[in-house]
């Protein structure tokens, strides 16, 4: 349920563009909202407990004129001694409400800390215009560019705090019940709620169609269970409502809005209600979906509307966790819906899931893993990578980083066929600093090999000593020169000062090649970096690094659409390491005649 008096400005608009249309209601089968009177009595349908549906009295209080924009609100009361118990119950959104025999419309909001059990009831008639807006899914709006992927943790925060910046405190409240570990939980619990999301500990996941013996989760009923199965699989993530109509194979249910962003495709189901869980503030259903009977298609101010027996798109998700710890491996196949505001924080939140079921990491540990997505029309975006004393953040963060970036970037519509991990936990940390770096020779000739000994601090380890060998440029001028060794992130912030062309994208082929530099540049690498001053131009992304002058000078005219810019040279050399190293160093030498 939600705070019966904040409302998404969107939400608000797309409702007020609702009432431009007709709707044609049948007088015996609805009552309008003019023919409700306070101090009628009538009767409410919900699941409180299993998948049987209880019928529940309720009285009239009163009339509520624009409650929202543009909206009235019938406000009731229930009236029996259960209700009066478990009071308000989140998760009773969309529950029909019926006077005179009729139906009238669906519990839509309630009030934490209200020591009645009141409700507001939305409208039917405004319920029943939402099939009338078309149900073709819209294009979300970009939310980062390819080159953010360079700064992971501030990538992944961008994403987190749009969420909660354009949801929170405009949300409808449904329990989302969710079958990972608590410490997983925590991590999101407060972009769910931005959401409108209450998180409820527990399997979300009901019967397959195969193996489903109860044939009340083969069925959506006015006052059952309304399941929207946001994962499902070895690991369940469900929202849950309930039904207001079924007319035919259309389902209207909630009463209020779920993201109030409009045409959507996502999975919905009938369930189980496992129990009521009565508080003081207010109380919410723990359940369980069925099986996908069928597709959300338009997400409104007014509720939610689906068809049955139409599939939903959904993404494949494989996670392979291993864990030196305790010798266990585990396998988890799982389907996320899709959505670009919801995919993301799903595989976010099923990553880290996954990687937490066989409890905490110790204090010190590290992560290999491998990661692959398949995208229809391209190569798969595929890499290998090493984190250290962060859990599964590294990755877990990439997956929802670069999810976001392919279903909402500018160029074309992405459909992401599937998304393997792989997870490899040891118990030892390989967190070390670049502490020094000492030259063989100061004094070096061109096309003559040098080796740099660099020094790794570790945390409580003895240092180590790494040798960078690199091979001086036959063409390099006699003069000083100057050696930077830099780890992962050192090294991709120089190439964004020195060629910020290599992070400009025009077209999907750049983007995706922005992405594939970035995220193929491994954490477990010393890249030893050999200054060679300007030289040759570069126009957008295309490097002329043996541009003759005379035309680099012509091709840098300012007068052009496109000018060119000086490019930095270098060489490098990188060497692998059994550790993840961090910081840069700067050693100085000669080249002499």
């Amino acid at each position: 349920m939600k705070n019966p008096w904040s409302a998404a400005t969107a939400a608000a608009i797309f409702c007020a563009c609702a009432l431009c249309f007709g709707y044609e209601m049948d007088p015996a089968r609805y009552i309008p909202i003019d023919q409700v009177k306070p101090g009628m009595e009538g009767w409410g349908l919900t699941v409180l407990d299993g998948s049987g549906i209880k019928k529940f009295p309720l009285k009239v209080l009163s009339i509520v004129r624009k409650a929202e924009p543009g909206m009235d609100f019938i406000l009731v009361v229930a009236t029996d001694e259960e209700s009066k118990y478990i009071g308000s119950v989140q998760g009773c959104s969309g529950s029909p409400v019926y006077f005179d025999g009729r139906l009238a419309g669906a519990l839509a909001a309630a009030w934490d800390q209200a020591v009645d059990p009141l409700y507001l009831v939305r409208p039917i008639q405004d319920m029943l215009k939402i099939e009338d807006f078309i149900d073709s899914p819209q294009p979300a709006a970009p939310l980062m560019e390819a080159r953010d992927l360079m700064d992971l943790p501030a990538a992944d925060q961008k994403y987190l705090t749009y969420l909660q910046k354009t949801f929170s405190f405009s949300r409808s409240v449904l329990p989302l019940t969710a079958s990972l570990p608590d410490s997983a939980l925590v991590s999101i619990e407060p972009f769910a709620q931005a959401l409108g999301l209450r998180i409820v500990s527990g399997s979300a996941a009901g019967s397959s169609p195969a193996d489903s013996c109860d044939s009340d989760l083969m069925h959506l009923v006015p006052g059952g269970v309304l399941g929207i199965p946001l994962c499902s699989g070895d690991i369940s993530m469900s929202a849950v409502g309930t039904v207001t109509e079924v007319i035919s194979d259309r389902v209207f249910g909630l009463g209020h809005s779920m993201l109030g962003c409009g045409a959507v495709q996502l999975p919905m189901s009938a369930g189980t209600i496992h129990t009521t869980i009565a508080r003081r503030s207010i109380s919410f259903k723990y359940a369980s979906t069925g099986p996908i009977l069928g597709t959300l298609v338009m997400d409104g101010a007014s509720g939610v509307y689906g068809k049955m027996g139409q599939n939903p798109p959904l993404l494949p998700l494989h996670i392979r966790v291993e864990r030196q710890d305790i010798r266990s491996s585990r396998d988890f196949y799982c389907q996320a819906a899709v959505n670009p505001l919801l995919t993301p924080l799903l595989l976010r939140s099923a990553i880290q899931g996954a990687s937490r079921v066989y409890g905490d990491f110790p204090p010190e540990h590290s992560l290999e893993y491998d990661l692959a997505i398949r995208i229809a029309g391209h190569d798969p975006i595929q890499f290998s990578n090493v984190s250290t004393d962060s859990g599964a953040q590294a990755p877990a963060a990439e997956i929802s980083a670069l999810t976001s970036l392919l279903m909402t970037n500018p160029y074309q519509n992405v459909e992401i066929e599937g998304i393997d991990v792989s997870l490899r936990f040891a118990p030892h940390t390989r967190q070390a600093q670049i502490w020094s770096a000492e030259l063989s020779e100061i004094k070096v000739k061109p096309g003559q090999w040098i080796t740099a000994r660099v020094t790794l601090q570790s945390y409580r380890m003895e240092k180590t000593v790494l040798p960078v060998q690199l091979q001086i440029p036959m063409t390099v001028k006699p003069g000083p020169c100057t050696l930077q060794i830099f780890s992962r992130d050192e090294f991709l912030g120089f190439q964004q000062k020195a060629a910020p062309q290599r992070f400009v994208d025009e077209d999907m082929p750049s983007m995706l090649a922005v992405v594939r530099r970035i995220l193929q540049t491994p954490r477990n690498h010393l890249t030893a970096v050999l200054l060679l001053g300007p030289g040759g131009i570069a126009i957008r992304d295309k490097e002329l690094p043996n541009l003759p002058p005379s035309r680099a000078v012509l091709l840098q005219d300012t007068r052009r659409f496109t000018p060119a810019v000086v490019m930095q040279q270098w060489i490098q050399t990188q060497t692998e390491t059994d550790l993840v190293p961090s910081g840069n160093v700067t050693v100085q030498l000669i080249v002499e005649p």
